[in-house]
């Protein structure tokens, strides 16, 4: 059975990932969906911080926020909005993590049962939590000092073989892995991966498994605790489909089911826990509904209205083809007398009832045949006109749900881009060259100086504007296997478009290049460099000043989902279903991004999965306010993957 919650191990692992990016990042927003809590803020993985009390908190790209606003979301946006993250941590060994703020708020995320979300005051009050509640170990009360539930301190996966057995000792667990899991607060899948890497099945007593056995258990503990510090993560499907569980370790246990693999947990436990999570009922399914109700109604009255006009039309042929056996019936029931052969005769109501030509009709008293005839011909008539305006409905319906359909099947299309597994390099300025190497660029000093950092090999490329204020570029041709002058041309417009020139509105900017092992954080003696800053020891390579422009596209990838990409015509031309150039103008972002995705759909027919792109995809590439040229069909050859390097 899939379990619903973050074990403590889990927590372990995330914050261990997260604690040090999410340090000096800014609360955003944040929005409530019932119970679900996310705050927006700037993330590796994902726009959001998802966080459920007793459940999860982990980084989504798959959380899109509601309409509607908690009052504990409200309660947040008061007191902490904009706000910057100064420490992340697991309290005890157990299932909570308490973020803290620069102005010392703290964000209390209880993953145990019965837990809370809770907003607590620097001096240690709550603001304001998800739910509220009065229990024998705690109180739970808005403007009350603010408790732990009682946690587990010891970490079981610190353990050695003599420590597990002291501890096991006497337990009434009917195996040792029901040992693990209720003597030492081991999570379930670790305690059986465990079991299973030690070399056990798993149901054996706890009693009968010797300390050398118990020794290997405590080796596997310590493996899966130090591998869950990597932060990779696993989910593990069934045969129909469904995940059964997300690790932030290899469950070499999991027989039978099948593996997904990612680069981060977050990853993981996003697409483990999305699966529980019901897809909101959108206006436009409520609206689809609806349509199909009337289009059903529609249907029904027309046919119906047909119904009854053919049993009228079948009652005035039957009256005019026994024209004779009609008036003498009429006139024999008119007279008073008996046995004229009706059915029926209500004199009260002035009428009788006739079979003529095997049709029952109604004839009325004060009418004569020929009146008769008129009469349900002209009801059959009105009828008949019933049923051609409940057509006509009918097909306003049908024209109105086809309509529905489309802004429906986009809905779910936006829903898939929204979600599209992203590669860590989209978190940059980036763009992929011609022959395939991948380049990068920060979008901010922080992360030039990250990339510098962390990624720049001494036989890499780095490449600047001969500006202050641009991107720290990177080539990385190590990976590739080298790289040719068009490369670094190429390359060298992430640079040149996101520096300070495109805001300044200069037409043209100097860029050169150098060698990964030319470029140093440390200055000369007696100066100083700033975040973001390096030195550039050696020959800098200029190349020709570059125009400023930027050209823009949108290619597919291999699952047919559209993807912004940027740089010179050569590297947007060959991947694009469509593409334009963009400089430096009046138009502001936000308005430039509409009027791109409008321009670009109106040039591809694939113009539906433009239009599923968020503007906000398209603003991001963007280096400042635009003119933009028309719009043209591409070469539409494919999202191009960088060599070398993984996504």
């Amino acid at each position: 059975m899939a379990r619903k919650s973050m074990s403590s191990l889990d927590v372990m692992a995330w914050v261990a990932q997260q604690a040090s990016q999410l340090r000096g990042q800014r609360l955003d927003n944040i929005y409530q969906d019932g119970d679900l809590l996310a705050i927006r803020m700037r993330l590796r993985y994902g726009d959001f911080l998802v966080a459920q009390p007793g459940v999860r908190l982990h980084a989504s790209a798959r959380y899109q926020p509601g309409r509607e606003l908690g009052p504990l979301a409200k309660a947040m946006r008061d007191a902490v909005r904009d706000l910057r993250v100064s420490e992340v941590k697991q309290v005890g060994f157990d299932r909570l993590v308490e973020i803290t703020l620069e102005d010392g708020h703290r964000l209390v995320f209880e993953l145990l049962p019965r837990g809370v979300i809770a907003l607590v005051s620097p001096d240690g009050r709550l603001v304001a939590a998800s739910s509220y509640f009065d229990a024998k170990d705690r109180r739970v009360r808005r403007g009350l000092q603010y408790s732990y539930p009682p946690l587990r301190l010891e970490s079981p996966f610190a353990l050695d073989g003599a420590g597990l057995a002291s501890r096991l000792r006497g337990s009434q667990a009917k195996d040792i892995v029901r040992a693990l899991v209720m003597n030492l607060g081991v999570p379930g899948e670790a305690a059986e991966e465990a079991a299973f890497r030690a070399g056990l099945k798993g149901n054996e007593q706890p009693q009968a498994v010797s300390e050398a056995d118990l020794a290997k258990v405590a080796d596997a503990l310590r493996s899966i605790a130090e591998e869950s510090l990597r932060g990779q993560g696993y989910v593990y499907v069934g045969q129909d489909g469904s995940p059964v569980q997300a690790t932030p370790f290899r469950a070499t246990s999991a027989a039978g089911l099948r593996e997904l693999s990612f680069s981060t947990f977050d990853e993981a436990l996003d697409l483990y826990f999305s699966s529980f999570t019901p897809r909101r009922q959108s206006p436009l399914d409520a609206e689809r509904q609806r349509l199909l109700k009337s289009l059903e109604a529609a249907k029904a009255e027309a046919e119906e209205y047909l119904r009854q006009a053919s049993a009228l039309e079948a009652q005035a042929n039957a009256v005019a083809s026994s024209y004779y056996q009609a008036l003498e019936a009429l006139q024999c029931v008119k007279e008073g007398r008996e046995g004229c052969g009706a059915k029926e005769v209500n004199r009260r109501q002035g009428y009788m009832i006739v079979n003529l030509s095997g049709v029952d009709v109604k004839l009325y008293l004060y009418e004569t045949v020929d009146d008769a005839i008129k009469r349900l011909y002209r009801q059959a008539g009105e009828l008949r006109a019933k049923a051609e305006r409940a057509s006509r409905t009918q097909l306003d319906i049908e024209a109105k749900l086809k309509q529905l359909e489309e802004q429906l099947e986009l809905q779910e299309l936006r829903e898939k881009v929204s979600h599209r597994r992203r590669a860590w390099y989209e978190r940059y300025h980036w763009l992929v060259t011609s022959s395939g190497v991948l380049a990068v660029g920060g979008r901010d000093a922080d992360q030039n100086e990250s990339l510098v950092r962390k990624m720049l090999g001494p036989n890499d490329v780095f490449l600047h504007a001969d500006i202050h204020g641009a991107p720290a570029v990177i080539l990385m041709a190590a990976a590739a296997g080298g790289f040719t002058e068009t490369d670094v041309s190429e390359a060298a417009v992430l640079t040149a478009a996101y520096s300070r020139a495109w805001k300044e509105g200069m037409a043209s900017v100097s860029v050169y290049w150098a060698y990964g092992s030319q470029v140093s954080k440390s200055p000369p003696s007696g100066e100083y460099l700033t975040k973001g800053s390096f030195m550039v020891y050696g020959k800098k390579n200029y190349l020709r000043p570059l125009r400023l422009e930027l050209y823009l596209g949108i290619a597919l990838d291999e699952e047919g989902l559209p993807v912004v990409v940027v740089g010179p015509e050569s590297v947007v031309l060959p991947q694009s279903i469509a593409y334009l150039r963009v400089t430096p103008g009046d138009m502001k972002v936000e308005e430039a991004a509409e009027e791109i995705i409008s321009s670009l759909s109106r040039a591809a027919p694939e113009a539906k999965v433009i239009r599923a792109l968020d503007p906000s995809e398209v603003a991001t590439r963007l280096p400042g306010r635009a003119s933009i040229s028309q719009a043209r069909r591409g070469q539409a050859g494919g999202l191009r993957r960088p060599r070398g390097v993984a996504d």
